[in-house]
């Protein structure tokens, strides 16, 4: 092998130098790969690298950017005009989902959580809550009606209060305006007040809030007294507050039903905000409970507040416990009438429905919300109800209404009716369920179910037990488990009473039978024994429990109202808009007359502040004199006529007839009033004191005039 050898130029000292200084240069410039020189790195802004977080985001899309901002824009499509109360459990589980399984996970939850036609299904909703025609309120108040679904107790009070001041300033424009009032009194003859009702009323127009006494004004019966308290309530902020509050809460849930954050794979029944709403009332209400007592008005002895309530129906305990001895009544009494029972299933069409129980919005949803569904149930139900009216079938038993996971109502209705009846019942049922959509797929098996009631398998009342409770507390449910969430039954309790809170429904009906107002005033008497024969075997039934046999002394179990042996009797006070309202004062017989009257409130209560460490002096307190508008008035000695006529008001009062000077004059002057067929209330004729009496005649002293007498409905 040879090797080639190539001989290098010889670099001189001046060009060696020359390089060496360049080099020298160089590693000093750049600052690398010198030794012993320190390598100095630039810190690099962590900002700098990943894009500027967009202005306006909300609380739950900021947080989703902190986790992911590739994904903003295809979040956006979602979560782009949400509110949070809407958003923010999406936002919630698309975090999680993202950290604990991977990017793609989240996103398909978005999609088929949020996706689809959510768009469409929000505006459907929001449509319902716009405003109908354009008004000088609506447009003032536009921010604010739609911001409603998300305000705090706080803001729709404020609301409330600049909504009442706005009504009270028209009112008091429209009153300064010389041509408006002479034009309402010269060219109307209804007057100023319907004028101004009138005006009032354009502006409601606006906001579709429904004014009092409309229907009167509807059917051309609005009277001036009734048009002053119309606009009484109208410029109090208090009404204002009630009527803004349903319709925000019934805004809010509707839009988390639509978004589905009301269905088995979110929160069933009701969405987490409304069941976290519905537990800080109940906190707050049992503060207020816990404060306050109920004093004797005559007394002044106090009793705790919250100890009358747990002793009330409003007790959960107790409100289960009397609706299973009603429905354990009803079943004994079929028994003993030969009946046979049957349990009903009514369920409305799938376009009342928001989505599957399988997960996945339903398409053809027409943005109901659970009372629309409620009112589509009890129309359907008169309908079968007059049917069966009809064809002379007879029934009683309960009803019981509950939600679907999505929020949607269903019935439970267990009836009793004779054997031979049961086909043709089915029949009307089937037809009557089945109208509207019947044809739609999955009809024939969801909308409605018959099932006998199998004696072998269990009573009556066990059929319908486990949905009582369920309603209620969940008592005795600790095991069982929701077939249609597979969560547990006392635990989901308190999402369907939060529901049935939420959207106003009644979850219990009693179908038939005599009413159980009644049946509580009478257990307040407790054991007691009265002289009317009447009335006397009524009270024993209902004082020992047996409502079986309350029902049976009170007319059977399809009494009708105006048969009923024993009825309530009312007392009429004024409320703080001038309005006549009725509160029960006790209980009487129609067959025996006004003579058989029972008070079974014979203490007046009121609400007060409870006083901690309180002794009561109760002679003092008895002596003091109660408040009033004329305490510190001159008193005026009254004449013996004042006397009797006030002696007559008071027992007017008591037995729970009109009370007005018209009915008193007639009475001090020896006058009949006649009360019933054959029976009329009179003057006692003697002159030691003044008491009524029920005579089966008229006076003798002069006759009544024909068609000139009071009569009550009773």
């Amino acid at each position: 092998m040879t090797t080639i050898t190539q001989n290098l130029p010889t670099l001189n000292h001046r060009v060696k130098y020359a390089l060496l200084s360049g080099m020298r240069d160089f590693y000093d410039t750049v600052g690398k790969f010198l030794p012993n020189k320190e390598v100095i790195r630039t810190p690099v802004n962590p900002h700098a690298l990943s894009p500027k977080m967009p202005q306006g985001l909300s609380y739950s899309e900021i947080k989703l950017w902190q986790v992911d901002t590739e994904d903003h824009n295809f979040r956006a499509n979602y979560f782009s005009g949400l509110p949070d109360f809407l958003s923010s459990y999406f936002a919630n589980e698309y975090i999680k989902l993202f950290r604990t399984k991977s990017r793609k996970s989240a996103n398909t939850f978005l999609r088929k959580t949020l996706g689809g036609n959510i768009k469409s299904r929000l505006d459907l909703v929001n449509k319902q809550y716009e405003f109908i025609k354009p008004s000088a309120l609506s447009i003032n108040f536009s921010a604010e009606f739609e911001s409603l679904p998300t305000f705090g107790r706080e803001r729709i009070a404020e609301l409330s209060v600049e909504i009442a001041r706005y009504i009270d300033k028209l009112i008091q424009q429209l009153l300064a305006d010389h041509e408006f009032c002479l034009s309402a009194n010269e060219v109307n003859q209804l007057g100023l007040e319907y004028q101004l009702y009138k005006s009032v009323l354009n502006e409601l127009d606006g906001i579709n809030i429904v004014p009092p006494y409309f229907a009167d004004y509807k059917n051309g019966k609005l009277t001036n007294e009734n048009i002053v308290r119309a606009l009484a309530k109208l410029t109090n902020e208090d009404w204002w507050y009630n009527k803004l509050k349903i319709r925000r809460d019934f805004q809010h849930e509707h839009l988390a039903i639509a978004v589905g954050q009301v269905q088995k794979k979110a929160t069933p029944y009701a969405s987490q905000s409304c069941q976290s709403e519905w537990k800080e009332q109940k906190r707050r209400n049992k503060k207020y409970l816990e404060q306050m007592a109920i004093e004797n008005q005559e007394t002044g002895e106090q009793i705790a507040l919250d100890l009358q309530v747990y002793k009330s129906i409003s007790n959960p305990a107790i409100r289960r416990a009397e609706l299973m001895t009603r429905m354990r009544g009803f079943e004994d009494l079929a028994d003993e009438m030969g009946y046979t029972g049957a349990f009903i299933t009514l369920t409305a069409p799938s376009k009342y429905h928001s989505t599957y129980s399988k997960g996945g919005f339903v398409e053809n949803w027409q943005g109901n919300n659970p009372r629309e569904t409620q009112a589509y149930l009890c129309k359907v139900w008169s309908r079968i109800r007059a049917k069966l009216n009809r064809e002379d079938i007879k029934f009683f038993g309960f009803r019981v209404a509950e939600p679907h996971h999505d929020g949607t109502p269903h019935w439970h209705i267990l009836v009793f009716m004779r054997p031979e009846d049961l086909q043709t019942a089915f029949k009307v049922m089937w037809i009557y369920a089945m109208d509207e959509d019947g044809q739609e797929k999955g009809a024939a098996k969801n909308r409605f179910e018959f099932t006998m009631i199998d004696k072998e398998k269990g009573s009556a009342t066990g059929y319908i037990a486990k949905y009582i409770s369920k309603n209620i507390d969940g008592y005795a449910l600790d095991n069982e488990v929701d077939d249609e969430t597979g969560e547990n039954l006392k635990e989901t309790s308190k999402a369907v009473t939060a529901w049935a809170s939420r959207w106003k429904i009644r979850q219990f009906q009693q179908l038939g039978g005599a009413p159980v107002t009644v049946w509580r005033e009478l257990r307040r008497l407790k054991s007691q024994k009265v002289e009317d024969k009447i009335i006397d075997p009524v009270l024993a039934s209902a004082d020992v429990g047996d409502w079986a046999a309350y029902t049976n002394h009170q007319g059977g179990p399809m009494v009708l109202r105006k048969d009923l042996k024993v009825r309530l009797s009312y007392e009429e006070e004024l409320n703080q808009y001038e309005e006549t309202i009725k509160k029960i004062k006790g209980v009487f017989s129609p067959l025996s007359g006004l003579a058989s009257f029972i008070c079974t409130r014979l203490i007046k209560w009121k609400i007060v502040k409870k006083e901690k460490n309180k002794d009561l002096d109760l002679k003092k307190r008895a002596a003091r004199t109660p408040w009033s508008s004329v305490n510190n008035c001159t008193q005026v000695k009254k004449s013996p006529q004042e006397d009797q006529r006030e002696e007559i008001r008071k027992q007017l009062k008591i037995i729970g007839l009109p009370d007005d000077n018209f009915t008193i004059n007639r009475l001090y002057l020896r006058e009949s009033l006649k009360i019933s067929e054959n029976q009329w209330l009179k003057l006692d004729n003697t002159l030691d004191g003044v008491h009524l009496i029920v005579s089966n005649s008229p006076s003798r002293f002069k006759k009544p005039i024909k068609n000139d007498f009071v009569e009550f409905d009773f």
